[in-house]
């Protein structure tokens, strides 16, 4: 008999769930939306019988002779809480529309795990502090022994924004804030107010518009005075204060219906107002002496800020979690949940990897070859590299399906298409033919790691794309289709070891056109999820701009 462990994401948005043997190894993690093909996922188990049977079946579990412990990533307490909705950031209607939606989430934990005949009785659930389980799954993807990790996000238990050292792998909480007070929040107000909306997680959107504006200062000056900085903690001005200030601010938004850019300059100034209150969290947060940070939390997905933590803050490095949001909760219950029942004291160091979810069907991937009618199919075996670098060179865009997908919101190479970024016009194509996006949106690059430095000021490893850093002055110009409006690209890099097929491919690129970079992006289409089965490949590759798909070391071509 095997005991697992399943961490379930039950926010009610961005669920989740993850898998550690009774070794404590996490040996899967997946967000809901992919398997549901949902973006968000908003109200979905995290549990979903048929997404668990699969993930179970993954893992090698068993009904008859397997133990499944379950665990949550709120505390019970958080479900008993009355709403209080204050109409501040987040308008009152979607905070009780999320009140909802978690209490749901809350109130139906472990039936999956009946349904699939684990539990004869809806199983005892282990509940662990949200900001806990930020932490624990934040730490366990970075090597580093000591660490200060610092979660910022939407909410907490009680607060959001919480401090956390690690010393020889142990965390002990510093403080946490309590109350209303939030940066991810106050973004996804900035994300309204420009024309997008947050529910469809579109703060994507604002962080990239913000390049092509310029912060206003009496608005900067007004945005940064809505979130008040105590010590660390976070607090919202008095409502007065930020209506005024939203009044304001809406002078230089857009409707849905407005051209993109009319809402630059907001988008510049609310990035320019939330470095400036985060900076003044990471002031009080970092020591004296330089200590290696763990950035965790929704918030960590702002890799426009990440990317200057370094070259600003006496550190000793930055690094941020492939799954740094509410899916990535889904890791840190299950790990609390296995060192709870082994008395381990100390977070477990992972293996450093993001591709921890869902291969490709064999069987799927046999019937594509055998009903691709109208498709040139070849089978690559270890001849993938060459053929794929060619067809980039030649300027084709290709979607690449490969080993287990990535968890977390980035593709990372196993889903994602790829282009040649020296090509001028292969931005352009790539959102008007085959993603279906605004025009200005940007594209990463995928660079070796040893030649970061070359390309990029200011380099480091990146290899969960959680940094946007500046180009070298005269690199950029090579690689036009990777670089923002402001001179910036969010680095990818690759090393021969944690990502051997993409790190060959930037190598084979560099032989045939002189540049070692890939353009990345993700495998799916505007408002869709990242493409989850070969079937979800195949009708993309068949009803996009797509020139080529890789599926393991398949080749479909048009």
């Amino acid at each position: 008999m095997t005991t697992w462990y399943l961490g379930l994401s039950t926010t009610g948005h961005d669920p989740a769930l993850a898998i550690v043997d009774a070794q404590g190894t996490l040996v899967f993690a997946e967000a809901t939306e992919r398997y549901m093909q949902d973006k968000r996922a908003w109200g979905i188990a995290a549990d979903h019988p048929a997404h668990l049977e699969q993930a179970l079946a993954d893992v090698g579990a068993d009904p008859d002779r397997d133990t499944i412990v379950v665990a949550s990533t709120w505390q019970t307490k958080k479900a008993e809480l009355p709403p209080e909705m204050v109409d501040l950031m987040i308008p009152a209607s979607h905070s009780l529309w999320l009140w909802h939606l978690h209490q749901t989430a809350q109130s139906n934990i472990g039936t999956g795990v009946m349904r699939l005949g684990y539990s004869a009785k809806p199983p005892t659930v282990k509940r662990y502090d949200h900001h806990l389980c930020h932490a624990v799954n934040a730490c366990h993807q970075s090597p580093r022994q000591d660490a200060v990790c610092l979660v910022l996000d939407g909410e907490g238990e009680v607060g959001a924004a919480s401090v956390y050292d690690m010393s020889a792998r142990r965390l002990k909480r510093r403080w946490r804030s309590w109350g209303l007070g939030s940066l991810g929040a106050y973004y996804s107000k900035m994300t309204l107010l420009c024309g997008f909306d947050w529910r469809l997680g579109e703060e994507w959107k604002l962080m990239g518009l913000a390049a092509f504006g310029t912060p206003i200062p009496e608005l900067v000056e007004a945005l940064c005075a809505t979130v008040i900085v105590d010590r660390g903690r976070l607090r919202f001005a008095p409502a007065e204060q930020i209506e005024q200030v939203m009044l304001l601010a809406a002078k230089h938004g857009r409707s849905r219906s407005d051209p993109v850019l009319d809402g630059a300059n907001l988008a510049a100034s609310a990035q320019d107002a939330y470095r400036q209150i985060a900076d003044q969290v990471l002031a009080a947060v970092l020591p004296e002496t330089p200590a290696h940070l763990v950035l965790t939390g929704g918030c960590a997905l702002n890799s426009s800020y990440n990317g200057t933590i370094a070259r600003r803050f006496n550190t000793a490095g930055v690094s941020v979690p492939s799954a740094p949001g509410d899916d990535g909760n889904a890791v840190g219950a299950a790990l609390l949940a296995w060192m709870e029942d082994t008395g381990t004291d100390g977070v477990p160091t992972g293996t450093h990897t993001a591709f921890l979810g869902s291969k490709p069907s064999h069987t799927a991937l046999a019937k594509a070859r055998t009903y691709a009618g109208g498709c040139k199919v070849t089978q690559c075996g270890a001849d993938t590299v060459r053929q794929v670098a060619a067809l980039l060179g030649a300027g084709k865009i290709i979607g690449v399906m490969r080993g287990r997908a990535e968890f977390g919101p980035r593709a990372l190479g196993h889903r994602s298409i790829l282009a040649d970024p020296s090509k001028p016009d292969m931005k352009d194509k790539i959102n008007r033919l085959v993603k279906g996006r605004e025009a200005y949106r940007p594209f990463a690059p995928v660079v070796p790691l040893e030649h970061a430095q070359v390309w990029f000021d200011h380099a480091q490893a990146a290899p969960f794309m959680s940094f946007t850093l500046p180009w070298k002055p005269t690199q950029g110009a090579k690689v036009p289709a990777v670089v923002h409006e402001d001179g910036t690209g969010r680095l990818q890099t690759v090393t021969a070891q944690d990502n051997p097929w993409m790190h060959q491919l930037c190598q084979e690129m560099g032989a045939t056109t002189g540049v070692p970079i890939v353009l990345n992006t993700s495998f799916n289409i505007m408002g869709k999820p990242i493409v989850h089965s070969v079937e979800d490949a195949m009708a993309m590759f068949m009803t996009s701009g797509l020139d080529a798909l890789l599926i393991e070391d398949t080749l479909f071509e048009k």
